[in-house]
């Protein structure tokens, strides 16, 4: 998470992705409604940053020097572009979402899009209510 204090730390780091690759750069963050964290970072990539990519850092890590995403290269690059303005609109961030395949903004649904998925106590509930049950497979569309 990059707290409301390091976003001034993360401004032009460079971007690494899931696998260290040099992705780009922080052109821009944005941070979030409910606690002022990063939300989203453009991130100008290609050759002289030319193209700007908007990227969900919600389990993004910096390490003092780059920013760490959980994403690939070619994900990042294929990502929709952050619109006019200081801000992302929720259509523009539920877009980004979608392409990364993450819920959208205001559902609490888990690894699986399953609304019912029991969140907040893993293993407790019957089969195919827990957590991390499926993770790592592909969620329901």
């Amino acid at each position: 998470m990059i707290t409301k204090s390091m976003i001034y730390e993360v401004k032009n780091a460079p971007v690494r992705d899931r696998d260290g690759a040099s992705v780009g750069k922080v052109a821009q963050v944005f941070p979030s409604d409910e606690d002022g964290s990063a939300a989203f970072v453009s991130v100008a990539t290609g050759l002289f940053g030319g193209h700007s990519a908007l990227v969900p850092v919600e389990d993004a890590t910096f390490d003092g020097t780059d920013l760490h995403v959980g994403y690939a290269k070619s994900a990042i690059k294929g990502a929709p572009s952050p619109g006019a303005g200081n801000t992302v609109s929720a259509t523009e961030a539920n877009a980004v979402r979608k392409h990364f395949g993450l819920s959208p903004i205001g559902r609490a649904t888990g690894d699986m899009g399953d609304p019912h998925e029991n969140l907040d106590q893993a293993g407790t509930g019957p089969a195919g209510a827990d957590d991390n049950e499926g993770a790592g497979t592909t969620p329901p569309a």
